[in-house]
């Protein structure tokens, strides 16, 4: 075992169940070693081909270990959400993640704790944390950077079912990211409904709203014309309106004339 990986390794917290890119302290090279923690053990291995250092780290590794690890490395593994949350910060966070808050309209939701948006240095996502009783049941991960293990765009990390809601307005407006939901949320209530389709969940969260609009672009208008004559049972008052250009690339006055709403 080589005590200069280990000495380096043991200075990083890898949570269980999570795989992770570092700078290698032998070759120099970026992010070429790859890190794995298991319930056991701590395996490494640098793909540097100069280097291919690797190893394990703790006494105690089982047979299965290994071939768990072929699951772990998979970037879109669920590992529990309190695993998940360890990741999670909302202080030195890179440009990028400073840059996608700005270009998508999502400052003002996080400027008035609207939304509560943190940086998943594992992952390498804006994290858009979803909340139930003022408890985090959930949330959603849009990946800003890139990389070996950058998965979807968008990464659920629970399964509550829960869509992501921005705003304090009785008007929702539904549309299909955190992003474009952050967006409208100094006029209306953006509820994000993150690529799925209208679960009982949200039409039960949606029926509490005065009003509704679907705001969904141009190639779901079948998926937002289902959507209102769903929602009109519940509710009296939903409208739909097909987007040409999505919300979050656009200002608040252009946002409210596209959606027809008036000071």
């Amino acid at each position: 075992m080589n005590n200069i990986i280990k000495d380096y390794i043991y200075t990083i917290d890898i949570p269980v169940g999570t795989s992770v890119r570092l700078d290698c302290p032998m070759c120099n090279g970026t992010k070429t070693l790859s890190v794995t923690g298991f319930i056991d053990s701590i395996k490494y291995y640098c793909f540097h081909a100069n280097c291919t250092k690797g190893g394990v780290i703790k006494e105690g590794l089982t047979e299965t270990s290994f071939t768990v690890g072929d699951n772990i490395l998979k970037p879109v593994l669920h590992v529990g959400l309190n695993v998940e949350k360890q990741s999670w910060r909302r202080y030195d966070c890179p440009a990028t993640f400073t840059r996608y808050l700005l270009q998508n309209g999502c400052t003002h939701a996080l400027e008035n704790n609207l939304a509560d948006i943190r940086y998943d240095y594992r992952r390498d996502r804006a994290v858009f944390v979803i909340k139930e009783n003022n408890k985090i049941v959930d949330a959603a991960g849009r990946f800003i950077g890139s990389g070996d293990f950058s998965g979807p765009k968008w990464y659920r990390y629970a399964d509550s079912g829960i869509p992501f809601s921005c705003g304090t307005s009785n008007h929702a407006i539904v549309v299909e990211d955190c992003a474009s939901a952050c967006s409208v949320s100094s006029f209306a209530t953006g509820v994000a409904l993150l690529g799925t389709s209208l679960s009982e969940t949200a039409i039960d969260i949606l029926s509490d709203f005065s009003m509704v609009t679907v705001a969904l672009d141009k190639d779901a208008t079948t998926k937002s014309i289902d959507m209102v004559s769903r929602l009109k049972w519940e509710i009296d008052n939903v409208n739909m309106v097909v987007l040409e250009r999505d919300l979050k690339r656009l200002d608040v006055e252009n946002s409210k004339k596209v959606l027809g709403i008036d000071d």
